[in-house]
């Protein structure tokens, strides 16, 4: 059986696994009594039929009748709050390298900044696969799956300049490629909001957004892929961590 976002219904982590080469085999958080209960409270949330489709409510069940001791719920859940910023992070920064490059004209005198920027952008987007492979998080890992997914869709023009889809859905830049590439065809990939760059600049942003809400709570009672919860004492957590 699948779920609402066509995954295999055993854990959304494992679609992501094919982004990274990161084999995501994580513990389940555990949660403790008035967390769990909290939850219980929320009819809409139980109610949710993906959720329950998806498994992740069977997965909050094992991992509460079934957890450890306490501190290791809490050493878990700061685990998964510094991967969330971590991700939050290099989110951040891909979006302010596509807005770098698609701020600089594209003429023959700007290509060896042109290309600076992109080898920024390839380094940033590569980090955001990386983070958001660690992080528990369906909303997070929905939206990295759907850059990537957009990426591919892409990959015939952006190997016109130079960009290519390597292992793991890595991005890989030739230089000597881009020196010959058609200004017109870099146009077309950096002008405007509609362009793959304009799709790619929301994108990012929505990651670093779905990041953030998981780490303040702000998205809500849900539940994620390891059957923890998202909004888990996030500020005490992340004030532990400064």
């Amino acid at each position: 059986m699948t779920s609402v976002f066509g995954l295999n219904s055993s854990g959304d982590n494992n679609y992501f696994n094919s982004l990274s080469g990161v084999n995501s085999s994580k513990k389940s958080s555990a949660a403790d009594s008035s967390i769990f209960s909290g939850m219980l409270s929320g009819a809409s949330v139980l109610g949710d039929y993906s959720m329950i489709q998806s498994g992740a409510y069977k997965k909050l069940l094992t991992a509460y009748y079934g957890r450890e001791k306490s501190g290791t719920a809490s050493e878990t859940d700061k685990k998964e709050m510094i991967n969330l910023n971590t991700a939050n992070a290099d989110a951040s920064s891909l979006n302010a390298s596509i807005n770098k490059l698609m701020g600089t004209a594209v003429t023959e005198e700007n290509r060896d900044t042109i290309k600076e920027n992109i080898k920024s952008l390839v380094e940033n987007y590569n980090s955001v696969i990386d983070s958001a492979s660690e992080v528990d998080n369906t909303s997070v890992l929905r939206q990295a799956l759907w850059m990537t997914q957009g990426t591919s869709a892409n990959s015939s023009t952006l190997t016109d300049i130079g960009l290519t889809v390597g292992e793991n859905n890595k991005l890989v830049f030739d230089e000597e490629k881009f020196a010959n590439a058609d200004l017109a065809v870099m146009k077309s990939l950096f002008t405007g909001t509609g362009s793959f760059m304009g799709r790619l600049a929301s994108r990012s942003s929505q990651i670093a957004s779905a990041a953030m809400n998981a780490l303040t709570g702000s998205s809500g009672s849900t539940y994620n892929s390891s059957a923890g919860y998202t909004g888990v004492n996030s500020k005490s957590i992340i004030d532990t961590l400064t």
